[in-house]
């Protein structure tokens, strides 16, 4: 999808808005509240940024830069001219199409680090004066992309703190298993491929156990995790369908009076 379609509609015309001879925007992603939180959580886990970037950069890249300029560029004017009823000037798009790249400089705190509540954990300027529009042209889809990893990383993080404080008390000497003991079935239940990517990384900061095999392939492509490294880890299961699938053989061990050889088959996986 051309990226310019990816935002609120309220951002087409902000280029137009600014005062005149604005140079600069300096905006930044800050947790304001957490609210909907136990009582006690004062922190976020800041994570995320790197993989939303490269997102953002590989979907200008595919869409915007890599495709003919009048293509990309004609599209953006009939529908943005559909849309606000007026005939749309993208004049600041080709300019940007032209330029190759998206002139602007990130920062962020690092990765995988507890960041106190209204404290920023990315900070985004840009690094030419004409494309001062740029900055928060793209609030909308940074915000979309980069909420649900954090939220993520910090309930696993609270989940975490909460199995190893338990685990201390009552079995010290095996902490290693609470790496997989928060484990994560979250696929089944999200929306996208994408989703499933950001949200189980984000559980991956505090957690090895995974059944949610796109988190290896977003580790590698976005964090830089090479072939052989350990990403993510689970084991081979049963469930219901294998189990309801046997069943005929238990009952027939039943009716012979077979039980212990049931009991030993059921467990033996």
């Amino acid at each position: 999808m051309n990226p310019f379609l990816a935002t609120d509609g309220y951002k087409t015309g902000h280029h137009m808005m600014y005062p005149k001879g604005t140079a600069l925007v300096y905006s930044n992603f800050t947790p304001r509240n957490i609210k909907h939180a136990p009582k006690g959580v004062t922190e976020v886990i800041s994570f995320g940024q790197q993989l939303v970037m490269k997102m953002i950069h590989d979907s200008f890249q595919k869409y915007f830069f890599d495709m003919p300029e009048d293509e990309v560029c004609n599209e953006i004017q009939e529908e943005y001219s559909l849309y606000l009823n007026t005939d749309y000037d993208v004049t600041h798009i080709r300019k940007l199409h032209r330029l190759g790249y998206l002139p602007l400089n990130v920062k962020v705190l690092p990765e995988g680090s507890r960041v106190p509540i209204g404290v920023p954990v990315l900070t985004i300027y840009n690094t030419m004066p004409e494309f001062y529009w740029l900055t928060n042209f793209l609030e909308t889809l940074i915000s979309n992309l980069l909420w649900k990893p954090i939220t993520s990383a910090t309930i696993a993080d609270r989940y975490k703190r909460n199995l190893l404080s338990w685990a201390k008390k009552t079995d010290k000497d095996n902490l290693a298993f609470v790496e997989f003991q928060g484990h994560d079935f979250s696929m089944r239940g999200l929306d996208s491929i994408d989703a499933v990517i950001s949200s189980g990384l984000g559980h991956a900061t505090s957690f090895f156990g995974s059944d949610s095999l796109p988190v290896i392939h977003g580790a590698r492509k976005f964090y830089g995790m090479q072939p052989g490294e350990f990403v993510v880890g689970s084991v081979n299961a049963t469930e219901h369908s294998v189990m309801s699938a046997g069943i005929g053989s238990f009952e027939t061990k039943l009716k012979n009076g077979e039980l212990n050889d049931l009991i030993e088959e059921y467990y033996s996986f």
